[in-house]
């Protein structure tokens, strides 16, 4: 088998890792909707305000886990870019869309709006959820309570969970910046071996 051979399997076969990884990013983010649309449609037929801080044993491990997915992703698309399109003719998807998402200067001002609230809308998903978990807790936490110290803290300790969503979000969403630093290191490496 040649060189070249070798390399399409492995562009074919990262390639699908790739495709994996975005099934299995799309499975957990209906999961968690799913799961935690029911824990609420629970928790607002009880009357115990902790019910609704349930969905964050949810959001945030998966959260955590898209994070994962997202940053291979970024990992696997950056080695395809630096150690396999380059030497394939044809096979230049990667190489293509990197600058594209990295730089919008492509495209015209309003399209170049419209598409990058569009790229990233989908990635707020768990984010928005662990804001209205967080609102319905509140509203019936100070529904028919006295202000004071106490009632304060318990109606704030919670936004430690939106914190945490918020950096995770924020990891999500900068994952093109990961790809990339890891072509810089996948190149860097490349030139190592080349030495």
């Amino acid at each position: 088998m040649s060189s070249v051979e070798n390399q399409i399997k492995e562009y074919d076969y990262l390639h699908n890792e790739i495709s994996q990884k975005i099934e299995l990013h799309n499975k957990l983010i209906t999961f968690t909707i799913t799961t935690v649309v029911a824990i609420l449609s629970f928790a607002l037929s009880k009357d115990n305000y902790l019910l609704y801080l349930m969905p964050f044993g949810i959001i945030l491990p998966i959260s955590m886990r898209i994070a994962y997915y997202r940053s291979a992703m970024a990992k696997l698309s950056a080695y395809m870019i630096v150690f396999l399109e380059d030497h394939i003719d044809g096979l230049k998807w990667e190489s293509r869309n990197t600058p594209l998402i990295n730089d919008h200067t492509c495209m015209a001002s309003k399209s170049d709006k419209t598409y990058k609230v569009l790229n990233t809308l989908p990635n707020y998903e768990c984010l928005v959820l662990s804001i209205v978990c967080y609102i319905l807790y509140f509203v019936n936490y100070i529904n028919g309570r006295e202000f004071h110290v106490t009632t304060v803290i318990n109606a704030a300790w919670p936004l430690i969970f939106i914190l945490i969503e918020c950096i995770i979000t924020h990891l999500i969403n900068s994952i093109d910046k990961q790809k990339t630093a890891w072509i810089k290191y996948w190149q860097m490496l490349k030139e190592r071996k080349n030495e």
